[in-house]
C-alpha cells in the first residue's frame, strides 16, 4: 500500500488480503440513515420537523449523524486499502473523483444565495454564520472551494454549511497513506486502545474550553458565532480521533475478527452508547461539545454491521444500499430541499401546520428522488472521467478487487 511490494508486505501482518474481503454492503446502507438523522436534525432547526416528544432528543443531537461518517470513513478506508497498492497520486486522484463533483455542484447551486445575501443583505440579521465570510468574501470562496474553509474558524459555515465535513474529510485523505502504515504495526492492545484515547481527549477538549471559557458569555448562546466554540466543533484536527478510531476499528477487523455471535451485542451495546450521550447533550448541549464523545459508540455500531449480523439481512437488500449510495448527495442537498419546505410547513403568522409525520416524508423522499439524479448523472459518470487513467490488465484486477469491496468503499 502506497509503495513499493516489499513494503506492502511488510505491513501485511496477519491481515486478510484485499482480493478475499467480502462485500460489506450493510456499511453503505448505514450511510443513509446517518444522513437522514443529520437532515432530521437541520429539519428541527429550521422549525420544519415535528414528531413525538420521546424523538426530540434524538432529532436535537442528529448532527452526531456526521461524526458516524468520520468514523465509518477510517474504517472503510482500511478495509479498501490495506494491502492494495496504490500510489499515493492514485489514491489522492480517486477520493478526488469521489467527492469533488457532488461537491461543486453543490456550490453552485447555494453559490447565488450566498453572493447575494453575503453582498446585498445585512448579513447579521439573515445568515449570522456569514458575518466573517461576508467580510472577507473573496478569502472565503477560495477556501470552500479548496476545501480548507474549516482552517479558519469562522469561516467553518461559508458559502454551503454541510461542506464542513468535507474540508475535514479532505485533511483525513491528505492523511490517511501515511497513518495506515504505521496502524498496521500497532498491536492489538494499541489499536483498541485509541478508542478510549480518542474519547478521552473529547472530553478533555470539552473541560479545556469550559475552564478557559475564551468565548465569555457566548459560550454559554447555541446560536452564537463564538471563534472558539467553532474552533472546537469544526477543527480537522479535533475532529481526527473520530477518524482514527474507525481506522484502528479497520485494522482490528481486518487482523482477526471476532465470532458472528458478536455482532448484536456490539451493535446494541453501541446504539444505548450513543442513546445514553444523546441524552446528556439534549440536557446540556456543551457538557460533551465535542463528537468524539460518539466515537466509540459508532465504532462499535459499524464493526458490529461488518460482522454480519443474523437478521441483518436487510441493510444488504439492493434498495438500501442504492439509498446508501445517493447518500452523499442527500447530505450534500438536504437543506437546499428542507429551505424551501420551510414556507410549506408554516403559515403566515409562522405557526407550524400539517403537524403530522407523514407530511416530513416529503421533503425526505424529494431530497432522494433528487440525490439519485446527482448520482446518476454527476457523481457516477464523473468519477469516471476523473479516476486514474491505468493499463487494462492493471484496470482489471483493479474492478476485480473493486467488487470485492463495493460498495461499501465506494461510498466514501
Amino acid at each position: 500500500m502506497f509503495g513499493t511490494r516489499a513494503r506492502s508486505r511488510a505491513y501485511n501482518v496477519s491481515m486478510n488480503t484485499a482480493q478475499s474481503r467480502l462485500q460489506l454492503p450493510a456499511l453503505t446502507s448505514l450511510r443513509y440513515l446517518a444522513a437522514v438523522w443529520v437532515a432530521v436534525f437541520h429539519a428541527q432547526a429550521m422549525r420544519a420537523f415535528f414528531g413525538p416528544e420521546w424523538f426530540q432528543p434524538i432529532a436535537m443531537v442528529g448532527y452526531l449523524g456526521v461524526s458516524f461518517f468520520f468514523v465509518l470513513s477510517g474504517f472503510i478506508l482500511v478495509y479498501t486499502y490495506a494491502d492494495r497498492a496504490v500510489s499515493l497520486g492514485e489514491f489522492w486522484q480517486l477520493r478526488f473523483a469521489r467527492i469533488y463533483p457532488a461537491f461543486l455542484f453543490s456550490l453552485l447551486l447555494t453559490a447565488p444565495g450566498f453572493f447575494y445575501v453575503c453582498l446585498k443583505l445585512d448579513v447579521a440579521k439573515t445568515v449570522p454564520e456569514w458575518i466573517w465570510p461576508a467580510a472577507h468574501l473573496k478569502i472565503a470562496a477560495i477556501t470552500t472551494l479548496a476545501m480548507v474553509q474549516t482552517w479558519i474558524p469562522q469561516n467553518s459555515m461559508a458559502w454551503h454549511m454541510p461542506t464542513w465535513s468535507l474540508s475535514n474529510e479532505a485533511f483525513f485523505y491528505l492523511l490517511f497513506p501515511f497513518l495506515l502504515p504505521a496502524f498496521v504495526r500497532f498491536s492489538r492492545k494499541q489499536l483498541v486502545a485509541i478508542l478510549p484515547v480518542g474519547f478521552a481527549f473529547g472530553l478533555l477538549v470539552t473541560v479545556v474550553y469550559r475552564v478557559w471559557n475564551p468565548d465569555g458569555p457566548l459560550a454559554l448562546d447555541p446560536h452564537a458565532i463564538a471563534p472558539w466554540q467553532y474552533f472546537v466543533k469544526f477543527n480537522p484536527i479535533l475532529r481526527l480521533p473520530e477518524f482514527l478510531m474507525g481506522m484502528a476499528c479497520g485494522v482490528l477487523f481486518l487482523r482477526s475478527a471476532p465470532s458472528r455471535r458478536w455482532a448484536w451485542p456490539l451493535i446494541l451495546a453501541g446504539v444505548a452508547m450513543v442513546a445514553v450521550v444523546a441524552t446528556v447533550l439534549h440536557r446540556n448541549p456543551f457538557l460533551l461539545l465535542h463528537a468524539a464523545a460518539v466515537g466509540p459508540a459508532f465504532a462499535a455500531i459499524i464493526y458490529g454491521v461488518a460482522l454480519k449480523p443474523a437478521a441483518g439481512a436487510l441493510l444488504e437488500n439492493r434498495f438500501f444500499v442504492l439509498l446508501g449510495d445517493v447518500s452523499y448527495s442527500f447530505y450534500l442537498l438536504h437543506p437546499l430541499v428542507i429551505s424551501a419546505y420551510v414556507g410549506f410547513f408554516h403559515d403566515a403568522a409562522g405557526n407550524l401546520r400539517r403537524q403530522n409525520p407523514l407530511w416530513f416524508l416529503l421533503p425526505i423522499a424529494t431530497i432522494t428522488v433528487i440525490s439519485f439524479l446527482v448520482y446518476r448523472f454527476i457523481e457516477q459518470p464523473m468519477r469516471r472521467v476523473l479516476r486514474p487513467k491505468r493499463k487494462e490488465k492493471t484496470q482489471q484486477i483493479e474492478l476485480a478487487t473493486g467488487r470485492k469491496v463495493h460498495p461499501a468503499a465506494a461510498a466514501n
